[in-house]
């Protein structure tokens, strides 16, 4: 992840770098309407109506079009005779003089040079204020001029100021990233301390732990309109909202004298839909920064793919309000060719232009509008995550695709906003380009060696949950609280999605022992059991195999298992699939190709592994993470660390889930002999009215934890993690206890 890191900072700081010299954006590196004296002469001159000038259909204004003006001798000897004597007077040189009347005389068309459309005769008769025709070569309105350089000074430094705010924007939230490691190492420095502890627990109590409203964080909303993030994460968010809204309303200066707009108030609707719209622009970058499963802000910040993904969720609201902010201002003012708004010497901030550049940024509007309204409901992402997925990819792809082409053909590279389009594809190529990485590192083996599996998938106990077991090609490090996405290349589902799931056990690889070979009653085949020696983390029960495992093997690959619940799609499918070859078979499993992306996750907390009591929480399928846990502290105990017990609380109404768990982990005599207490609270239970939330109070004031460390895993639904949440924040400060919280949560 550090490479991941590096890499990306690289990307960062090379994406900002044009071709021609040209960095970043207008007033940040890159220059624009210079040398002054040119686009002065060329605004004095560029609305006057010429012989050749047409009323436009669109409009039913009369506006000179670029052949028109690179054909008409008057308006390029008046324009050449303006540049030559007013650049000289500014002491401009010759050649920068002549290179802004290439790129601008034309109006983006082939003319030819300075010096051949200069006047045999000097002119002497001078154009009134505000004239719109120009009959015969002549001097411009030196007032007008004057006020026409004003203008587009101050027209820069409003430009200058939205790409500045769009900057600082990006800095700010890339910065607050940054510190929030060194933020964390003070924190858990000064928490080791006596003297300060009572200090961080009341930071802890009433701001980084506890729900933003009540206990209310991982429930829905009503009409599952979505999650309340954590009080700190609600802070964090407000103050990104509102440094967005300062930047939207601050520093609107009204330009005095103004020859580009109609009206005072034409210009100040202008500057605002400038300024949301290149804050939008900023706010995509921001928005592609945090999307992606190997940004380098997951290991920065060490937080969790959930609070990331909130805080992405409302970097793209933010940036769809301002886009249709900037839509609507100009749909509502003007049209694609300025009518009302500007008048026709503004037209030369439009040289180069196309037309469909309006077009391109009412679609990328619509795009995005569609993207958050609608498929990102939390509706969709629930119980269509395929569905969901395809139209994500596929949207975001059309709203890049539509920005780029709006801002380019609007501005054609000259303002720089495209810098921060670079920004987003290149985070954007860098996470895939890094997704297929992980995708080979882990199954080269299975893709180029026939003898190595990819995967075991069977069904369990009850034949309502299935059991995968990846073989990656090497040992990962892989520790408890991460996850991985699987791709099913074998399904008739879209071969290319891949789906997230948690790590429920792990094995590193080692030597086996001689295996004992026991004939089973059940089939002529010969099984292999062995018994496990030397590893880095011990499993959590001894491996139990079935007819369908790779056996005839040296030694014991590495390999992870995950334990899935079937939902709609792809899960679906692989269940339907298994239940029909366990009816037409004896075997419950079969090797089918799975291809491994990961792990993901930064593994399980320093407050997990310093604990000495762990409080484990699971509530239906999310004992998957939980066994994650056990694994983990079976293996610290093994290693004679500070944990001595875990005490595992387990709401479940499948009895067919506590049975597949049940054939994945020792029995209770094996693990209480570890220190594991297993309370397992089931349907029928219920009736007793049982109170997570006072089994964990009870346990963390217990005087068996007086002075010692009490860790809390939570992994469970909505209502019942907020339940635990509260009764945390309500021991935090306990005297002779110390509470931390680790939850595991899939807002996603």
């Amino acid at each position: 992840m550090i490479l991941s890191t590096l890499i990306s900072a690289t990307i960062l700081l090379l994406t900002v770098v044009q071709a021609g010299g040209n960095v970043g954006v207008v007033g940040l590196g890159r220059s624009l309407f210079e040398p002054l004296c040119c686009y002065g002469c060329l605004s004095s001159l560029w609305g006057q109506q010429l012989p050749c000038t047409e009323i436009q259909p669109e409009d039913s204004t009369k506006r000179s079009s670029a052949p028109c003006h690179a054909t008409n001798i008057v308006y390029l000897s008046s324009l050449a005779y303006c540049m030559k004597s007013k650049c000289a007077e500014e002491n401009v040189t010759i050649s920068i003089t002549e290179q802004c009347w290439g790129n601008v005389a034309g109006d983006g068309l082939s003319i030819k040079a300075l010096e051949d459309y200069l006047p045999a005769i000097t002119p002497t008769s001078q154009l009134s204020y505000g004239s719109l025709s120009l009959k015969e070569v002549s001097l411009v309105n030196d007032q007008y001029y004057q006020d026409s350089k004003q203008t587009i000074q101050g027209y820069v430094k409003q430009e200058s100021a939205h790409a500045l705010y769009g900057t600082i924007l990006i800095c700010a939230v890339v910065g607050f990233c940054l510190l929030i490691r060194p933020l964390q190492w003070i924190a858990n420095t000064l928490i080791s301390s006596t003297y300060t502890r009572s200090l961080i627990d009341i930071f802890r109590k009433h701001l980084t732990e506890p729900a933003l409203v009540g206990t209310i964080h991982l429930r829905k909303l009503p009409g599952n309109l979505g999650y309340i993030p954590s009080r700190l994460l609600s802070l964090l968010i407000l103050c990104y909202i509102a440094l967005n809204v300062v930047f939207c309303t601050i520093n609107y200066p009204t330009l005095n004298p103004d020859t580009w707009y109609t009206t005072s108030s034409a210009q100040h609707t202008s500057f605002v839909a400038n300024r949301v719209g290149v804050l939008s622009f900023a706010n995509v970058a921001i928005l592609l920064i945090f999307s992606g499963r190997n940004t380098p802000l997951l290991f920065i910040t060490n937080a969790s793919r959930s609070d990331i993904l909130t805080f992405h969720r409302w970097v793209g609201r933010t940036a769809t309000v301002q886009a249709i902010i900037h839509v609507a201002l100009y749909m509502q003012g003007t049209n694609k060719n300025g009518e009302n708004m500007f008048t026709l010497s503004a037209g030369i901030h439009t040289v180069n232009y196309r037309e469909s550049y309006w077009l391109m940024g009412e679609i990328a509007a619509a795009a995005m509008v569609l993207m958050v309204v609608i498929v990102s409901a939390l509706p969709i992402r629930t119980k269509a995550y395929e569905i969901f997925l395809f139209l994500h990819i596929l949207l975001s792809i059309a709203i890049l695709a539509t920005l780029w082409h709006h801002v380019v053909f609007r501005f054609n590279k000259v303002y720089g906003y495209e810098v921060w389009l670079y920004i987003s594809f290149a985070f954007w190529g860098f996470d895939r380009v890094f997704r297929i990485l992980r995708i080979i590192e882990n199954n080269w083996k299975s893709l180029f060696t026939s003898k190595h599996p990819s995967s075991l998938v069977e069904l369990l106990p009850g034949d309502e949950f299935i059991k995968i077991t990846v073989f990656p090609s090497q040992p990962w490090k892989f520790s408890a609280g991460q996850h991985c996405f699987l791709y099913f290349p074998s399904l008739r589902t879209n071969p290319l999605q891949s789906h997230p799931f948690s790590i429920a056990s792990w094995s590193n690889g080692q030597q086996p022992r001689q295996p004992e070979v026991k004939q089973t009653k059940s089939t002529n085949s010969m099984t292999i059991e062995t018994e496990a020696t030397e590893m880095d983390t011990l499993p959590i029960a001894s491996p139990r195999r079935s007819s369908t495992d790779p056996r005839q093997h040296k030694s014991i690959r590495p390999q992870i298992s995950f334990l899935i619940r079937p939902e709609s799609g792809a899960t679906s499918h692989l269940h339907k699939s298994l239940l029909v070859q366990s009816r037409n078979s004896s075997s419950k499993g079969s090797k089918i190709s799975v291809f491994l992306e990961g792990p993901y996750g930064s593994g399980a907390s320093p407050h997990f592994q310093n604990a000495n009591t762990v409080v484990a929480v699971a509530g239906g399928i999310g004992i998957t993470s939980i066994m994650s846990y056990l694994q983990l502290y079976l293996s610290l105990q093994e290693e004679k660390g500070t944990l001595t017990r875990f005490l595992l609380v387990w709401k479940v109404r499948e009895e067919s889930l506590v049975t597949a768990v049940r054939s994945m982990i020792d029995d209770d005599a094996s693990l209480r002999s570890k220190g594991v207490e297993v309370t397992i609270i089931r349907r029928e239970d219920e009736g007793e009215r049982i109170n997570i939330g006072d089994l964990v109070r009870k346990e963390i004031g217990s005087g068996q934890n007086m002075g010692k460390k009490v860790c809390v895993v939570s992994c469970a639904p909505g209502g019942m993690a907020d339940v635990v949440r509260a009764a945390v924040v309500g021991c935090i400060g306990m005297k002779g206890t110390s509470v931390e919280l680790v939850e595991e949560a899939f807002t996603w």
